[in-house]
């Protein structure tokens, strides 16, 4: 339940979205012109969500040491 609990936090996250939604799109125009394989596509895919696991974390213990202070 925890991992489901995760997925519906990142998923709320606008930043999320939209950084996802931009992504997509490019891939998708990239793929009408100029053909990437999948393996390439899934990459992609999970340094997007490593990306924004990372800065969801950095900006979390941002808010922590603010409130700290």
């Amino acid at each position: 339940m925890k991992i489901l609990n995760f997925i519906w936090l990142y998923l709320k996250d606008w930043k999320n979205l939209l950084t996802h939604a931009i992504i997509g799109v490019t891939i998708l125009l990239v793929a009408i012109y100029l053909p990437v394989e999948p393996v390439y596509r899934i990459l992609i895919l999970f340094l997007v969500v490593a990306f924004n696991i990372i800065r969801m974390r950095l900006s979390k213990n941002k808010s922590k040491f603010k409130e700290d202070n």
